[in-house]
């Protein structure tokens, strides 16, 4: 029985090639059991966190995240607190925000390639010295 990914850590044993950091921030109750294959078969090493609900998000309180501070990028829920928080810590970081134009029942392979293009945005940015979008909306594939 596959295990679903701990709370706020990193999945990929220390020893292993190093996978792109994935953080899903989401408070939606369905991912507090997700094991989130299907980004970790996309090469994903993927850490959860669901929000400020539990009253413990350090962005909230003024400091950083350690997690957040690991990522590479960011696959956020709807709720822009914490998106401008993490935006303002780390204005590196790509965000890829579920809202707007990705509608409710965008398939996860939707979500995998959204992520998939905001690192591939995010390492043309750097290497072309300009910087991305804040945030960007996640769209379904056949949503262009």
């Amino acid at each position: 029985m596959k295990q679903r990914i701990p709370m706020r850590s990193w999945h990929a044993p220390a020893d292993a090639k190093r996978r792109p950091h994935l953080l899903i921030e989401d408070d939606h109750p369905a991912l507090a059991i997700s094991d989130f294959a299907a980004f970790r078969d996309a090469g994903f090493d993927v850490a959860f966190c669901s929000g400020p609900g539990s009253g413990r998000c350090p962005l909230l309180h003024g400091a950083d995240c350690d997690v957040l501070a690991g990522a590479d990028v960011v696959l956020h829920g709807p709720d822009t607190v914490v998106a401008t928080a993490i935006r303002w810590w780390h204005p590196e970081l790509p965000v890829v925000a579920k809202g707007g134009d990705i509608p409710a029942c965008c398939s996860v392979r939707g979500q995998v390639e959204a992520v998939r293009r905001a690192l591939q945005d995010a390492a043309r940015n750097d290497a072309g010295g300009g910087e991305g979008d804040s945030i960007v909306t996640a769209t379904s594939p056949d949503r262009k």
